[in-house]
């Protein structure tokens, strides 16, 4: 044997001993190691950058909260902390920390009540200089989308000792001032809201019956001028509230019918700032509203971007439900079809939010005790342009073809466009394949057609329809598409 054989034998044994030592090293992958893995959720960074934070959080287990500091590389890390939010200046985080997971594990197992289960508790970060406060047993924490100076949070009513009082008491909840430390308790709130940038607070009060002390009504709070004023002051029951995005403008709906109809009756409650009091400016009696609909619970109105539009949903009022009858006396037939567009369990399934269904309109503040309903039982789907302010509104149905999507799922809409200048409803296409989609400003509809693997256009100001793909020369279908169907597109930008 040459002497470069003998060393390479050497050198192969070598590496065959290293291998077999590394092998010997390495940790065995079970459940335990993959328990221990982390990842990173939750990431959000400040406007300008400076402020990062992010949930690391283990498979199993808590989570915990890191903030850092780009510009100075500072960081701290906060256990427990379940959710949390930035404000977009960087300068606070605040959160939720849940109270140790071993410790809500035994309680469940225990089956403990929820006044009894541990507590979690609130932690305010200053992020430009870390410090903490943290206010125990907290229950709930809510924000503006866009953290200015004010946040809300729930703590329990105090426990009645005595036992003299049978009221229950709901949570009481905390406004607080993040930068003063001010705070405004408010009890017996049912529903709150911030606008988005925290600049207004609203509030529905709703004490228990026994309470002679308090009474059904809704606050506005000025968080600029530390202002509270009761806007309504019927003892009705209040529901959705919604502001504009500047905090000027709120809606909400009430209804005074205390029975146990499934479906009540609401009117339509407008408050501007400055006014004394929230007024009416829709029932169902309101001008445009086809006869026999309603404003439902499900109505949940919303302002457009500029706050010149109200847009809410109506729906036809339902037979009431026979009550001198009970549920158990009652006998349950479910009969099924073949010519049914929507098979037997599905409809089941559905039946809930079919009954909940709504219909797109619209109410202008500026012109109240006028509806324009857009949607309809044969054009329920509805997008208004330009974020709810835009002249055009896209309207489509699948509903004549329900029954071929049984063996064809290649979809198919019937589509209109309703133009809001010239109060006219628009149709666009019958048969349409592919799902309509409205561009942002509302100038154009765009759909991908399967079939023919192209994409078009339909011009809503001069009403005409483009393919936009065909000469471009590249494929637009997905061709890694491997199910028995025809191709989707690559998606949209």
């Amino acid at each position: 044997m040459n002497h470069i054989s003998k060393v390479g034998i050497v050198v192969l044994f070598s590496l065959l001993m290293s291998a077999t030592t590394i092998n010997a090293q390495k940790k065995v992958l079970d459940h335990t190691v993959y328990d221990g893995w982390k990842s990173l959720t939750s990431t959000s960074i400040s406007h300008d950058g400076r402020i990062a934070t992010s949930l690391i959080s283990p498979q199993e287990g808590d989570t915990t909260l890191l903030i850092r500091n780009t510009v100075s590389n500072q960081e701290i890390l906060i256990d427990r902390v379940n959710r949390y939010s930035l404000s977009p200046d960087g300068k606070y985080t605040v959160g939720i920390v849940k109270a140790p997971f071993a410790e809500r594990r035994q309680a469940r197992i225990d089956k403990k009540k929820a006044e009894d289960a541990p507590k979690d508790s609130l932690v305010i970060v200053n992020n430009a200089t870390f410090e903490i406060e943290k206010i125990a047993n907290v229950k709930s924490l809510r924000t503006p989308r866009e953290i200015a100076k004010h946040i809300a949070y729930t703590i329990e009513h105090p426990k009645d000792t005595t036992k003299k009082s049978s009221i229950k008491h709901k949570d009481i909840l905390v406004v607080r001032n993040l930068q003063s430390g001010h705070e405004d308790s408010i009890r017996n709130v049912q529903l709150s809201l911030f606008n988005r940038y925290g600049n207004s607070f609203a509030a529905t009060i709703e004490p228990d019956k026994k309470d002679s002390t308090d009474t059904r009504r809704v606050i506005f709070y000025d968080l600029t001028s530390s202002t509270i004023k009761d806007i309504s002051n019927d003892s009705l029951d209040y529901k959705s509230l919604s502001f504009d995005e500047a905090g000027k403008q709120l809606v909400y709906i009430a209804t005074g019918d205390t029975s146990k109809i499934e479906q009540k009756e609401y009117d339509v409650r407008y408050y501007k700032q400055g006014a004394d009091s929230a007024s009416i400016i829709a029932t169902s009696n309101v001008k445009g509203m086809p006869e026999g609909w309603i404003f439902t619970d499900n109505a949940s109105p919303t302002f457009s971007k500029s706050g010149n539009r109200i847009i809410i949903g109506s729906a036809p009022k339902q037979a009431p439900k026979d009550t001198t009858i009970v549920d158990f006396e009652m006998s349950k037939l479910d009969i099924w079809s073949w010519h049914d567009p929507i098979a037997s369990p599905q409809q089941l399934a559905e039946l809930k939010r079919e009954l909940s269904r709504t219909y797109t309109g619209v109410i202008s503040p500026a012109s109240p005790n006028t509806y324009n309903l857009l949607a309809s039982k044969e054009m329920p789907s509805c997008n208004i342009a330009n974020e709810g302010d835009g002249r055009y509104a896209l309207l489509y149905s699948n509903i004549p073809y329900l029954l071929e999507t049984q063996w064809d799922l290649s979809p198919k809409y019937d589509v209109w466009v309703y133009d809001f200048e010239t109060d006219r409803t628009i149709e666009v296409a019958k048969t349409l394949k592919g799902r309509p989609s409205l561009s942002p400003n509302g100038d154009y509809l765009t759909w991908w057609n399967a079939e023919e693997k192209n994409w078009y256009s339909y011009s809503n100001i001069k009403g005409n329809t483009t393919n936009i793909t065909e000469n471009i020369g590249v494929n637009f279908w997905d061709e890694k598409n491997d199910v028995p169907s025809l191709p989707g597109s690559h998606g949209m930008a």
